[in-house]
């Protein structure tokens, strides 16, 4: 009666951990999961596609003679690109959004199968405990035999093994869970992003719109206005990249011990094309032959980050020269220590504070064209792209600009530049 009692035990439980088995297994169909994220893919491909397309022609336009046409047809473009990237990141978004609950959905399964499986586990161990008490009790009024003893060593070792195995089921699923919850994480800091790049865009749409209305105002429609617009801007330019030029140029001097070309320490801060290079770029109708970056045009909005590992060193606003930037010195061990210092100009917003440790490829700010860009008209040194420069950190300082009465407080990061090609 004994044995018959605890193989009907043995199996009683051996069904329970079956049916357990049975529930944790992934029946259930992601297919609806899986075909949204597909089509929300395909949404996004597309979108992306005509943004690159209008990109290329945005890229030509630039290229074209200076009219006031030229100029109207920049900024509807520009428009239409930067509607299309706030449909981009919506679609990110809810691309996003749909990663979270997924993951969700597997941390609630993955923490309610622990559960179930510690419970199992509980019931395993008392019915044990009751079998090796039932046992002794009978041994000692004589009831029971040396068989029925053998069969109680069996059983107990057939429910210890399933006691092992429930606890490496549950470890396995600590280990899943953990790793949800890393992937929860990582799809709540890329959602925080979009929608911090979704604000800046929808900032940017707006400014683009009232940009073109003061334009028009401003020439009341007229060709012959925008020429004088258009000689205006060229003399504030002219002012602000001498003052630029002659700023780098002093602190040149100071820097001995130059950084040696290696390419690939530093990454691309910003998808996109080079529109302007550095050195003696030609642009001389503009009242100076040297530009002391690199100019990378993409869409309006588009993501920058950290080109190396590095600590925010400076940031600034103003209407003028560099708008919105942020520099990062860097100390490259490759170069035995060299510190440079690396500047990303005209955003529209940036996210880091001074003193702030970043990581190479991690969000700083989203692409814009304040400062000059915003100052002058559309050309193929203006627009929405980022200026990126390489500073050596000897001899780096920032200096007040020199015409604020005109146009504004603003300040001046200069010191001895290097091309970022060689960097990159």
């Amino acid at each position: 009666m004994f044995l018959k009692n605890q193989k009907l035990k043995l199996n009683t439980f051996s069904s329970i951990v079956f049916t357990l088995a049975l529930l944790f297994c992934p029946f259930f169909s992601q297919a609806d999961s899986s075909n949204a994220a597909q089509q929300l893919q395909q949404q996004l491909d597309q979108i992306n596609q005509q943004v690159s397309n209008l990109q290329g022609q945005i890229n030509s336009q630039e290229k074209q003679t200076a009219s006031l046409q030229n100029e109207i047809t920049l900024y509807n473009n520009q428009i239409e690109q930067t509607q299309l990237q706030i449909q981009a990141t919506q679609t990110q978004i809810s691309g996003v959004n749909l990663q979270i609950t997924e993951v969700n959905s597997q941390i609630a399964d993955r923490t309610n199968q622990i559960e179930q499986e510690k419970q199992v586990i509980a019931q395993l161990i008392v019915s044990m405990s009751e079998a090796d008490n039932n046992s002794g009790i009978q041994l000692e009024l004589g009831s029971g035999s040396f068989s029925d003893f053998l069969d109680q060593l069996e059983y107990n070792n057939k429910v210890q093994q399933q006691i092992s195995d429930l606890i490496t089921q549950v470890e396995a699923l600590k280990v899943k869970l953990q790793n949800d919850e890393k992937i929860l994480q990582t799809n709540l800091n890329q959602l925080n992003q979009y929608n911090q790049q979704l604000n800046a865009t929808q900032q940017i749409l707006s400014s683009e719109k009232n940009s073109k209305q003061l334009l028009l105002t401003q020439t009341k429609g007229k060709e012959s206005q925008y020429k004088k617009l258009l000689a205006s801007s060229q003399g504030q330019q002219n002012d602000l990249e001498q003052e630029i030029y002659n700023l780098d140029k002093q602190a040149g001097s100071s820097v001995n011990n130059k950084m040696p070309v290696i390419h690939g320490i530093l990454s691309w801060p910003v998808q996109g094309v080079i529109t302007q290079g550095y050195g003696n770029t030609g642009f001389t109708a503009l009242g100076y032959t040297f530009h002391n970056g690199i100019d990378i045009a993409g869409p309006a909005g588009a993501p920058i980050s950290a080109a190396a590992d590095g600590v925010v060193l400076n940031t600034g606003t103003g209407s003028t020269a560099y708008g919105n930037w942020v520099t990062i010195k860097h100390t490259i061990s490759a170069a035995g220590g060299h510190q440079i210092i690396t500047l990303y100009g005209h955003m529209i917003s940036y996210i880091v504070s001074v003193g702030q440790t970043v990581k190479k490829g991690e969000l700083i700010g989203f692409e814009g064209n304040t400062g000059d860009t915003t100052r002058l008209l559309y050309g193929p040194e203006h627009g929405y792209h980022l200026h990126f420069t390489v500073f050596d950190a000897v001899g780096y300082k920032v200096t007040p600009g020199a015409y604020p009465n005109k146009y504004g407080p603003y300040q001046i990061p200069n010191g001895y530049t290097y091309d970022p090609n060689n960097f990159l």
